[in-house]
């Protein structure tokens, strides 16, 4: 028996990269200048009984919340001191 040609494969094309177009800027709108930002004011350095009242603070309104969270997590009726 004899054997079939093989099918002669084409050669594959070759294809263009493709750039980018660049598009005329628009006409309509002003290009915007930049504004300079002021400076940030250096805040002024706490002193010691400012920090110990913040951190009281803190401390007072975390144990507020834990009881707040607390509170609406348990069950009427039920105490802490169970």
């Amino acid at each position: 028996m004899a054997k079939k040609a093989r099918k002669k494969s084409k050669p594959a094309k070759k294809t263009k990269a493709r750039t980018k177009k660049s598009k005329p800027a628009s006409k309509k709108k002003a290009a915007k200048r930049k504004t300079k930002r002021k400076a940030k004011r250096a805040a002024k350095p706490q002193t010691i009984g400012d920090r110990l009242s913040s951190g009281y603070h803190i401390v007072v309104d975390t144990v507020k919340g834990t009881d707040q969270l607390r509170n609406k997590l348990e069950k009427p009726g039920t105490s802490e001191t169970e």
